[in-house]
């Protein structure tokens, strides 16, 4: 069916219509500018004008089409028409695409029209890429009105400030941000939309600021007190751009009481948004200033005072993450993602942070790194690897060398952040766990989707029982799911499992235990199988946890010792907890963790040796600690790594370490030295895991793919 806009159409929608090229009613052109074909109205009540749904052959695009009443109103027509000036210059996947010649005059036939409809002015039409997606209040809706994490929160800002920096370069200001007004792509990608607002810094306007020929635009809440007074600056975007952060890190809107006292016009947000760290709430609170001169000047040092949020690796970090992925972001990581097609690699982007700047958990991932640097057996490649030889350190350290990687393939279906990856040992079986509120079992042979598992939010965490017969995953709707494997079938599930998202899952070398850790850094440690061995759903679901835990702070990852004695946690703080002491103080007890000291910020990966001599953690201050288990003190620093290590994963003589420099070391622990640096990814690397045949399979960036790389030298054993 085809829908007449005439606003004096007595029957717009008239079933004879579809097909045709003008209204059986009216007369009117169905096809406007011989191109776009209106299908439906998507809403009458958009401030000035009608939405509707329109076709460009296959193509769906948004018209916007200004309500007649308002032709007469020069303020509103202008406003109307610079949304198509400002949108026509810019090419950015944060904002919706307009062709130079998307704005036009529609004029209605003078046929049998509705009396009282005034159809003698032409209709002022826009049409635009249409976005497929929620704006960010109807996300917060569907979402449950949970806070963001830092690392989204992270993400956001600096999708956005890279939009505005931009529209800001194109000499305009868009006057308007609000979560009303960015909409979030399938992508990831955020878009800011609706720039009627938009005003140009000319000579003229910033002379003329005040007068009364200047529109003012105001959205409670989100509008600077300059404009307010029809002074609107470039700098007030930012302050639309922070109280937005707000609103999406507190779950409060923007005049609520407990977030705001306009008697005092003073802020009180912090306490509400515990998973943000302090530096990251000094930058919104920049952004905020009440006086447009105290608020950062630029979009670059808005982006420059991000780059010192990461750098300072601050404390207190949110999002906890999953426990194989990073909490808010621990300061090393962030979710978010770019266009929904595979990026041209000779099509420059604009990227001012690193890709790693996305929401990513850390998780275990199924980091299975080896195959390239040790000629051992696949089974060699899961967690429990062959055990190490003793240490030999003094020898003299290895040459490095220098290898590149090549894509092979690239994965896609996943529809938002990929946070946790594993690989199961069969070598051609892989799982990974995403934002889009799925986890998915990829056929590595097919490179294709063989099952598609859905929970009610986002999935952070995914693990398997010893004989991965069964897969187990968390996330941000709190419950933990097990699933059949290789089948994905659903065999059961306990809900509220924790009061907060749970960020990390491991079982214990024997099987018999689950811990899961949240947000907050509770612990909990389940019963998994019953006396003859098998899974038991039902009792962990009527008894509870055997034991909980608290942790300083938010969690990261979680390991058990290969001989079980011991969990250890990392995060803020990296934690050593004496089972055997936890089974004497029994389930109401509380015991004191030992804890290391070293790292100087938060750890985002663990692993041990198979003896249970070395335990190794990565960090966000680049480094990579060796931890002597028996004297619980440090032995080693591998240094080398540029930025953030993500993830790491013992093979053998072997240790694989990764980063957000789109860097992998591989070391040799007897020498403590790095023997090979490959490089030549595109991303960073959230996680990664290898396959038999040596491919490297990846996680990062800012879209939503899982990457398939070889190696274009073979290194040796």
């Amino acid at each position: 069916m085809s829908l007449c806009i005439n606003p004096g159409c007595r029957q717009p929608n008239h079933p004879d219509n579809g097909g045709r090229s003008t209204c059986v009613v009216c007369g009117s052109n169905l096809v406007l500018q011989g191109r776009y074909r209106v299908m439906r109205l998507i809403s009458s009540d958009s401030g000035f004008g009608r939405v509707y749904e329109a076709y460009e052959r296959n193509v769906p695009k948004i018209l916007k089409v200004l309500k007649q009443g308002y032709n007469t109103n020069d303020k509103v027509v202008e406003l109307f028409r610079r949304e198509a000036q400002v949108l026509s210059q810019l090419n950015h996947p944060g904002v919706p695409r307009v062709e130079p010649e998307g704005y036009f005059l529609y004029y209605p036939a003078s046929g049998p029209v509705d009396s009282s409809a005034d159809v003698t002015e032409p209709l002022h039409c826009l049409v635009m890429e249409k976005i497929e997606g929620p704006n960010l209040k109807q996300w917060m809706v569907q979402q449950g009105n949970h806070p963001i994490s830092e690392k989204q929160a992270m993400l956001w800002l600096t999708q956005l400030t890279d939009v505005l920096d931009l529209v800001h370069q194109h000499n305009y200001f868009h006057r308007d941000i609000k979560p009303e007004n960015i909409m979030l792509r399938p992508s990831g990608q955020l878009v800011l939309v609706d720039f009627g607002a938009a005003r140009e810094m000319t000579q003229t306007y910033m002379a003329n600021l005040g007068d009364s020929g200047i529109t003012t635009v105001s959205s409670a809440g989100y509008t600077p007190p300059e404009q307010e007074q029809g002074q609107a600056v470039p700098q007030s975007d930012f302050y639309a751009l922070g109280r937005t952060l707000i609103y999406l890190m507190t779950a409060k809107l923007p005049n609520d009481a407990t977030i705001y006292n306009s008697r005092t016009n003073a802020f009180m947000w912090r306490p509400l948004a515990p998973q943000i760290s302090a530096p990251l709430a000094d930058l919104v609170d920049s952004l905020i200033a009440p006086a447009a001169a105290h608020r950062p000047q630029s979009t670059a040092m808005i982006l420059e005072h991000l780059a010192q949020v990461r750098s300072r690796q601050v404390s207190g970090l949110p999002r906890s993450t999953k426990g194989k992925t990073p909490t808010a972001w621990p300061m090393t990581t962030l979710n978010p993602h770019g266009a929904q097609t595979i990026p041209d690699p000779a099509e420059p982007t604009r990227s001012f942070l690193p890709p790693w700047f996305d929401q990513r958990p850390w998780l275990l991932a199924g980091l299975t790194g080896l195959a390239l640097a040790v000629p051992l057996s696949w089974y060699a490649l899961s967690r429990w690897a062959p055990p190490l030889l003793s240490n030999n350190f003094g020898v003299t350290a290895p040459d490095l060398t220098d290898l590149t990687v090549s894509p092979v393939a690239v994965l896609t279906g996943h529809t938002a952040d990929i946070y946790d990856l594993l690989l199961l040992r069969d070598g051609k079986t892989l799982v990974s766990a995403s934002a889009d509120n799925t986890i998915r079992i990829w056929d590595l042979e097919t490179n294709s989707e063989r099952h598609r598992l859905t929970h009610s939010n986002v999935v952070q965490a995914i693990t398997t029982t010893v004989d991965q017969t069964t897969l187990i995953s968390t996330g941000d709707d709190r419950s933990i799911r097990f699933w059949s494997l290789p089948d994905g079938r659903p065999l059961g599930q306990l809900d509220d499992a924790h009061g907060t998202p749970i960020r990390a899952l491991e079982v214990s070398r024997n099987g018999r235990t689950l811990v899961s850790a949240d947000s907050e850094g509770t612990i909990k440690l389940w019963p998994l199988i019953d006396n003859t061995g098998a899974l038991d759903l039902s009792g962990m679901s009527m008894a509870g946890p055997n034991y909980t835990l608290q942790a300083d702070g938010t969690l990261n990852d979680l390991l058990f010792t290969r001989d079980n004695s011991m969990l250890i946690s990392a995060g803020k703080s990296l934690h050593l907890w004496d089972l055997a002491s936890l089974e004497e103080a029994g389930a109401a007890g509380a015991i004191a963790p030992a804890t290391l000291e070293g790292h100087t910020s938060f750890i985002n990966r663990i692993d041990i040796t198979d003896d249970d001599a070395t335990l190794i953690s990565a960090s966000a201050d680049k480094n990579v600690l060796l931890w002597d288990m028996a004297s619980k003190a440090q032995f080693a620093k591998l240094e080398g790594h540029q930025s953030y290590v993500n993830t790491l994963r013992i093979e053998g003589l072997r240790l694989w370490s990764a980063d957000a420099d789109k860097t992998i070391f591989v070391w040799d622990l007897q020498q403590q030295a790095p023997v090979q640096r490959i490089q030549g990814f595109e991303t960073d690397i959230w996680r990664f895991t290898v396959q038999p045949n040596g491919q490297i399979i990846t996680i990062g960036g800012k879209q939503p793919y899982i990457r398939v790389w070889q190696l274009d030298q073979i290194p040796e054993p």
